[in-house]
């Protein structure tokens, strides 16, 4: 059943967007302290929490994505904490917020394995993400799932024809992975308030 109009379904898309455009450069850029201030205001943004459960909910998503993000196997291990980070976002209780944390570590995994080819298998495994916090048919999400995917993509091919890496100022591919998550973002919005 749709909950268009609970948890999460109220959020300003763009400004989401912006938000995790911030996220995804703080990571790269391994700046966990940005991160964890971005993930704050996106919890804040999407969840609708107030501050201390954003900063809970976040101090558990920054320390599964920062040691993630310098881990080289036995991700399963990262789905504990991502689900803590989630719990504090007082999900709706039919939610069921270990396939949650199952389904974001998914992604983040995915993106992993593939390399620079994973933007449709990042895309399926967001969409499949999305159907489970959202309770919704994959089919509703999956134009949000594909879009956010695809940016992930642009961002990891951008990144490796960067002559100054990950790390740098991606003048060429974060306006374009900008206006991706914008694009996924207003189609999740539609998509959970139908």
């Amino acid at each position: 059943m749709a909950r268009g109009g609970g948890w999460g379904g109220d959020f300003d898309p763009d400004r989401l967007a912006a938000l995790e455009l911030e996220m995804w450069k703080a990571y790269y850029r391994r700046q966990p302290l940005r991160l964890f201030r971005f993930l704050v205001r996106a919890n804040r943004a999407q969840a609708g929490v107030g501050f201390v459960r954003a900063v809970l909910g976040a101090l558990w998503l920054t320390a599964a994505a920062a040691r993630f993000g310098t881990s080289s196997g036995d991700y399963d291990r990262f789905a504990a904490p991502i689900a803590r980070g989630y719990r504090m976002l007082g999900l709706p209780s039919e939610v069921d917020i270990e396939k949650v944390a199952r389904r974001e570590l998914r992604w983040w995994v995915v993106r992993r394995q593939i390399g620079l080819a994973a933007g449709l298998a990042a895309g399926d495994a967001i969409t499949a993400l999305y159907a489970a916090i959202y309770g919704l048919p994959d089919e509703r999400v999956a134009e949000a799932g594909r879009l956010r995917g695809e940016a992930a993509e642009v961002r990891d091919r951008g990144a490796a024809a960067d002559p100054e890496g990950p790390a740098g100022v991606g003048e060429v591919y974060w306006p374009e992975v900008a206006r991706l998550l914008r694009a996924s973002y207003r189609s999740l919005h539609e998509a959970v308030a139908d």
